[in-house]
C-alpha cells in the first residue's frame, strides 16, 4: 500500500465526493448559503441606520433603516429555507455513492484476507460506522464556506466602523482550536476501544438472535453472556465519558479566551461612543456583529469538528482504496486455458494466516492430473479448506506457488478462472431469494434459463426438494421473506449443490463437505454420481473434480486420494494402495469402518 494520504487527497473525498455524486445540488445549496450569508451580514446595518435616524428625528433614514432590516431578513430567511431543501437531496446522493463505493471496493478485493483478518475489519467496521457521517462532508464543508463569507463580511464592516475591531474575529481562533483537540481526543478514543465495541456488538448479537438462541438457554450461557456485555460495555463507555470530559474542558477554556475578546471589544467602543468618537448607531452595529462572529464561531466550531471527524473515515477510504489497488495490481492478465492438458500443480506451498504463529500449510508439493477426480481427506484442522482457498484465489501462498497448466495462477485472470470452476464451500451461503434464483446465481448469465435451473437440480439430485415447495422454483425461500419457506440446513445445502452444478464447463469442481447434513449411504451416493460426471467432463475440458469429506468411505471410488495431516501431504495414492500401506489413511478408514459397524 502507499503513504499515508495528502490533504488534497482527504478533501477531495470529503468535498469531492459531493461534486461527484450530486454537482447540482452542490452548486444549488452552496449558492443560496453564500447568498444568506451575505444577506445575514448586511441586515445588522440597519440597526445603525435606524438608531442613529431615531436619535436624529430623521424619519426618512429611520423609514430606510427599518425597510433594509425588514427586507434583508426576509430575504435571508427565504435563503436558508431554500437551502435546507436541498441538503437532504444532497446527503442522500452522497451517502448513496459512498455505499456503492464501499461495496465496490470491498468486493473487488480478489482475496478475501481483509474480511477474516481482525485488524482490517476494525478499519472497515469504523468505515462503515462513519459513512453517513462522512456523506455529510459536502454539506458541512459549505457550511464553513458561508462562515468564512460571513467572517470575511464582519470584518469588512468593523473595519469601517473601527479598524481595531477587526481583530476581534481572530479571537474565535480560540474556541475553534479548543474544539479541534476535543475531536482529536474523541478520535483517539474511538480508535483505542474499536475492538472492545466489536466484540460487544457480537455478544449483543448472540443474545438477540434466534440461531444460538438454543444453546445459550441449554448450556445456561445467558448470564456469562450479559456479564461480558457489561464488562466491555462499562470499558467504552468509561473510555468514552473520561475523552468527552477532557474535551469539554479545552472547549470550554477556548470560549473563555473568546468572551474575553468580546468584552474588550465591546467595552472600548462603548468608551470611543461616550467621548463622542463613535455613533449609538455604530455600538449597536459592532455589538450585533460580534455577537453574530460568536455564533459564527460555534458553527464554524462544529462543522470542523465534523469535517474532522469525516477525515479520519476519509483517510480510511483512502486506505481502503490504496490497498484494493494493490491487491488487484498483483494479479496477471492471462486467460485460463480453454481446456486443462496437464493439470494443476502445486510447488513447495505454504500459508500462514496473517499474525498466526504457525503455517496452517507448509511443504505442499502436489500434481492433480487433468481430467482427475481427487478426494482431500484428512481431520479437522488439517488444512483442507485453506488448500481449496489458494485453488481458487481467495488466498495468496506465503511461499511457492500454484500452476495452471503450467502457468502461475497469480499470473492468470481470477475473475475468468474462477468463472471456469465450481465450488460447494462448507461455510456455503443460505440466499434468501426465489429458489430459481438461488440456484440460478451459480451462473448469472443463466439466472433465467429455465432448462439450464433444471439440468442443474438433477445434476443435484434436488428435485425431490423442489416438489416440497410450496410455489416450486417461485417460492421465496428463508425466513426474512414475508410468507417465505425457511429451509432445514440439508435443504440449504442441497439448493446449494444444484448452484454449484450451473455451470457446464468448469476446469475445477471443488465440492468440500458437500453432504455433510446427509448420512453416509446417502452421502456415498451422491460421490458415486458426482465421480460419473467428473469422467464425461474430463473427457472434454480435462476438468479436476476435487472432493472434501471427512468420511473416508465416501471417497474410495476417486481416482487419487491425498491425506492431510497438521497441514503437510503424509500420503497419496489410490484407496487401495493406500489401505495396503498401512498408513494414516489406513488407520482411519478401518476406524470409520468400526464405527459404522458397530
Amino acid at each position: 500500500m502507499t503513504g499515508s494520504p495528502t490533504r488534497a487527497q482527504v478533501f477531495g473525498v470529503v468535498i469531492g465526493s459531493g461534486w461527484r455524486a450530486g454537482r447540482k445540488w452542490m452548486v444549488h445549496v452552496g449558492g443560496l448559503l453564500v447568498a444568506e450569508a451575505v444577506c445575514s451580514v448586511l441586515y445588522p446595518v440597519g440597526y445603525a441606520v435606524v438608531v442613529d435616524a431615531y436619535l436624529r428625528h430623521a424619519t426618512g433614514e429611520l423609514v430606510a433603516g427599518v425597510g433594509l432590516i425588514a427586507g434583508l431578513y426576509a430575504a435571508r430567511w427565504v435563503l436558508a429555507m431554500l437551502a435546507g431543501t436541498g441538503v437532504k437531496p444532497l446527503g442522500d446522493h452522497v451517502a448513496l455513492y459512498l455505499s456503492q463505493r464501499i461495496a465496490e471496493l470491498v468486493s473487488s478485493v480478489p482475496g478475501v484476507e481483509h474480511l477474516e483478518r481482525p485488524d482490517y475489519l476494525a478499519e472497515l467496521d469504523l468505515l462503515n460506522e462513519n459513512r453517513r457521517l462522512l456523506a455529510s462532508g459536502p454539506q458541512q464543508g459549505l457550511l464553513v464556506l458561508q462562515v468564512l463569507v460571513r467572517t470575511l463580511g464582519v470584518i469588512v464592516i468593523l473595519t469601517a466602523v473601527y479598524p481595531p475591531l477587526a481583530l476581534l474575529p481572530l479571537f474565535g481562533i480560540a474556541p475553534f482550536l479548543g474544539e479541534r483537540r476535543s475531536v482529536r481526543l474523541r478520535q483517539a478514543c474511538e480508535d483505542k476501544i474499536v475492538e472492545e465495541k466489536r466484540l460487544a456488538d457480537e455478544l449483543f448479537e448472540l443474545a438477540a438472535t434466534a440461531a444460538p438462541a438454543k444453546e445459550l438457554r441449554l448450556y445456561g450461557l445467558e448470564g456469562e453472556l450479559i456479564e461480558r456485555h457489561d464488562s466491555l460495555a462499562r470499558t467504552v463507555v468509561g473510555n468514552i465519558s473520561s475523552a468527552t470530559v477532557r474535551g469539554a474542558l479545552w472547549s470550554s477554556l477556548g470560549w473563555v479566551v473568546f468572551a474575553a475578546g468580546f468584552v474588550g471589544g465591546v467595552a472600548t467602543l462603548a468608551l470611543r461612543a461616550v467621548h463622542g468618537a463613535a455613533s449609538a448607531g455604530e455600538v449597536v452595529l459592532a455589538v450585533a456583529l460580534v455577537q453574530r462572529t460568536q455564533a459564527q464561531v460555534g458553527q464554524l466550531g462544529n462543522a470542523s469538528a465534523q469535517l474532522l471527524t469525516m477525515t479520519t473515515s476519509a483517510r480510511r477510504l483512502l486506505w481502503l482504496e490504496n490497498y484494493c489497488s494493490h491487491t488487484a495490481a498483483q494479479h496477471g492478465e492471462h486467460p485460463p486455458p480453454i481446456r486443462l492438458v496437464h493439470g494443476i500443480t502445486l510447488q513447495d506451498v505454504a500459508f500462514r494466516y496473517p499474525k498466526g504463529d504457525a503455517d496452517v500449510l507448509s511443504g505442499v508439493n502436489l500434481s492433480l492430473p487433468a481430467g482427475s477426480s481427487v478426494a482431500i481427506v484428512g481431520e479437522n484442522g488439517a488444512g483442507k479448506s485453506t488448500l481449496v482457498k489458494l485453488l481458487t484465489g481467495m488466498y495468496e501462498p506465503t511461499a511457492g506457488q500454484v500452476l495452471i497448466d503450467g502457468v502461475p495462477l497469480a499470473d492468470i485472470d481470477l475473475g475468468r478462472w474462477r468463472a471456469r470452476t465450481a465450488a460447494l464451500f462448507q461455510d456455503f451461503s443460505k440466499l434468501e431469494l426465489l429458489a430459481r434464483e438461488t440456484i440460478g446465481v451459480g451462473d448469472l448469465p443463466r439466472i433465467e434459463d429455465r432448462p439450464a435451473i433444471d439440468t442443474a437440480i438433477g445434476r443435484s439430485d434436488a428435485g425431490s426438494l423442489v416438489a416440497t415447495l410450496g410455489k416450486g422454483l417461485e417460492t421465496p425461500v428463508g425466513a426474512s421473506f414475508s410468507g417465505g419457506t425457511d429451509l432445514s440446513g440439508g435443504q440449504w445445502q442441497r439448493l446449494a449443490l444444484a448452484r454449484t452444478m450451473m455451470r457446464d464447463d468448469p476446469l475445477l469442481l471443488i465440492l468440500d463437505e458437500p453432504a455433510a447434513s446427509l448420512d453416509p449411504l446417502a452421502e456415498a451416493a451422491l460421490f458415486d454420481r458426482y465421480a460419473e460426471a467428473a469422467a464425461n467432463a474430463a473427457t472434454a475440458r480435462g476438468t479436476i473434480t476435487l472432493m472434501i469429506s471427512h468420511r473416508f468411505s465416501t471417497v474410495r471410488q476417486a481416482e487419487l486420494i491425498v491425506v492431510l495431516d497438521g497441514g503437510r501431504i503424509v500420503e497419496t495414492g489410490s484407496h487401495d494402495q493406500l489401505l495396503r500401506s498401512g498408513g494414516v489413511y489406513s488407520e482411519l478408514y478401518n476406524l470409520q469402518a468400526r464405527s459404522y459397524r458397530a
